[in-house]
């Protein structure tokens, strides 16, 4: 007889499931632990507002403050180059560097010279002339008040027939000739002060194309206003310069900048964390930089360096590449405190790092460890897990500024827990952070 095996499967089903149920019935029931056996262990540290400021780091290159161009203001043939006027040179303020054949201007000077001479000359015999019509005057008239009394005199005696009429007349037309005179002199001396001031005005012009001449004559002389780093040359001996053409490029030593490129995120920390902005005298208000501490350094190869530096001002665009604003920084230096062996000076195009520290503020720090996303974990009073948001503020040192809804003392919780619910049972276990 031939048994169909599909039919076997449901008998062998059947003795699995009494098996199964045989063996849970027979398992030994699991010890039940008390409650406060299955608290979660937990680091935690005090929460504590600690005074701390925001850094951030940009990039930039060094630049001088002061770049002077010299640009000839007079043309002729360069005479004199200063030997050690090369690409590199530094050079001392008030060097003498270029110097313009100067004979056209000093023939001008001459010119102009002799030109004042004659109008203060005749400057000077306009004044003697007045003075002598002056006394000329005086005198004239007291011949005319003679003439007067003299034909008055003859008149009386005409009227006595003592004198001649033809005498009378005589008289008269000498008074009148003698009055021709005073009238004269006074028209001459009303025409002075006319006279006088067109001398002046030529002797002002002539004074000031000596002035002119002296101040050309000086330009053919090319001195250095600071201590210089020559930058560019672009002139050589017996060369001819025109006016206006640029001869050299000199960088200042004294002084370098950076604009250090900054995130606008980190611009607005550091903004944020100043706690005063003053106005200046158009009302537009301006950082307190006074608390704001910054440095470069240098790093290149095994080299590393640092110089202190100065926030002096923002830059006034944003890189449309990078949305990145600048921070210019000033450096000073002094090349007679330099040591080339161990820290080089700052140039021209020298690429660093920018480390700009704000303002220090009490705030909420904690280990980068404790963050969760954005919560942190707190254990109350009762032992019990509290999760707060908080909105993380910056990163410094591997420790995250925070703000939120948090209260000096509260136990921040370090470990993570998987899973976090709130309100689960904790317990705290030695912690090596708490202790330092």
């Amino acid at each position: 007889m031939k048994i169909n095996k599909k039919l076997l499967f449901f008998p062998a089903l059947a003795v699995g499931i009494v098996v199964l149920v045989m063996a849970i019935k027979m398992k030994p029931d699991l010890p039940v632990k008390p409650a406060g056996d299955r608290a979660r262990l937990v680091e935690t540290i005090p929460l504590e507002l600690k005074a701390i400021a925001p850094v951030a780091v940009g990039f930039g290159k060094v630049a001088p403050k002061v770049e002077w161009k010299a640009i000839s203001e007079v043309s002729g043939k360069i005479v004199y180059r200063h030997p050690r006027l090369e690409k590199g040179q530094i050079l001392k303020k008030g060097t003498e560097i270029l110097r313009i054949d100067p004979l056209d201007y000093e023939l001008k000077l001459v010119q102009a010279q002799a030109d004042l001479n004659s109008a203060q000359t005749s400057l000077a015999k306009l004044k003697q002339e007045e003075d002598n019509l002056k006394q000329t005057l005086k005198i004239e008239k007291n011949r005319l008040v003679i003439a007067n009394k003299e034909l008055e005199r003859k008149r009386n005696l005409r009227q006595r027939n003592l004198a001649s009429q033809s005498e009378v007349d005589q008289q008269q037309q000498s008074t009148l000739s003698q009055r021709k005179i005073v009238l004269d002199i006074e028209n001459q001396i009303g025409l002075m002060p006319d006279e006088m001031k067109v001398a002046e005005a030529l002797v002002k012009v002539s004074t000031a194309k000596v002035e002119e001449a002296q101040r050309l004559l000086d330009k053919t002389v090319i001195t250095l206003p600071s201590d210089l780093r020559i930058a560019q040359v672009d002139i050589e001996q017996d060369q001819v310069v025109n006016m206006q053409q640029t001869m050299l490029v000199g960088h200042g030593i004294s002084v370098m900048e950076v604009e250090a490129q900054l995130s606008i995120h980190d611009m607005r920390t550091l903004a944020s964390s100043i706690g005063k902005f003053n106005r200046d005298e158009s009302g537009i208000p301006q950082p307190d930089m006074t608390f704001i501490k910054a440095h470069i350094e240098l790093n290149s190869g095994n080299l590393h360096a640092t110089w202190p530096a100065r926030v002096a001002r923002i830059s006034e665009t944003v890189d449309p590449n990078q949305a990145t604003a600048g921070v210019i920084l000033e450096i000073t230096q002094d090349y007679r405190d330099l040591e080339p062996t161990t820290v080089p000076p700052l140039v021209n195009g020298m690429f660093v790092q920018a480390n700009i520290e704000g303002q220090a503020n009490p705030s909420w720090v904690i280990p980068e460890r404790a963050l969760h996303g954005d919560k942190i974990y707190i254990k109350d009073e009762n032992n019990k897990l509290i999760i707060k948001p908080v909105e993380v503020l910056y990163r410094r040192d591997n420790q995250v500024v925070v703000d939120g809804d948090l209260m000096q003392g509260e136990k921040l919780i370090l470990n993570d827990l998987l899973p976090a619910i709130e309100g689960i049972m904790l317990k705290e276990v030695h912690s090596e952070e708490s202790e330092s």
